[in-house]
């Protein structure tokens, strides 16, 4: 697991409530394990915080999953 994954799982605990560690890669975050769209904003907004990149907003629809999110920022990290 690597240290963004980590920190993504950490994150997503301390918005949902539930430990973050426990949440399956490929778990669908509001189909699965009943996030809502705050629950994905407030992801959003973390992702900009926790990981200092910026994140096009139509990435939004994109994050549907840990490894998305995980994606999400490498990709970011990655410009």
């Amino acid at each position: 697991m690597s240290e963004i994954e980590k920190k993504v799982r950490e994150e997503l605990g301390k918005i949902i409530g539930k430990d973050g560690f426990a949440i399956p890669d490929d778990a669908n975050l509001i189909e699965d394990v009943g996030m809502d769209s705050l629950n994905i904003l407030e992801v959003f907004g973390m992702i900009e915080d926790t990981f200092k990149v910026l994140v096009p907003s139509e990435k939004i629809s994109e994050m549907k999953t840990i490894k998305d999110i995980v994606s999400i920022i490498t990709e970011a990290k990655n410009k």
